[in-house]
């Protein structure tokens, strides 16, 4: 059932203006509105700032900081991605930390049918 409603579904905004979730970590010219070239570098950069300091590092960040002189050109986009991202990434923070699960993942993640109908 879900696997269709994905598959017929004509588009699908993945982002969400929220004061918390999984950041989208990218950073967008301010006169251009196109992404900054280097956007998968920089995510790989953010990601690792997470790991290090936790979820608060990219709303703590400066742009400055990563970006250099080219900052001021930027601004840093302050959107989540959509809730489904973040029920889909729960194992990397739970199951495949804890030493009781031995390193394997859940058999099976379930969902409740509010959680899929738009």
């Amino acid at each position: 059932r879900i696997e269709m409603m994905v598959a017929n579904r004509p588009d699908w905004c993945i982002s969400r203006q929220r004061t918390w979730g999984v950041p989208m970590s990218l950073f967008v010219h301010k006169e251009t509105e196109q992404l900054h070239p280097r956007s998968v570098e920089l995510m790989e950069e953010v990601a690792k700032r997470v790991e290090q300091d936790g979820i608060q590092a990219w709303w703590d960040l400066d742009a400055a900081d990563i970006l250099g002189a080219e900052a001021a050109d930027y601004v840093k986009v302050p959107d989540t991605l959509d809730v489904w991202f973040d029920s889909g990434s729960t194992h990397a923070s739970v199951v495949d930390v804890r030493p009781e699960f031995n390193g394997h993942g859940a058999d099976m993640y379930l969902e409740g049918s509010d959680q899929h109908r738009g």
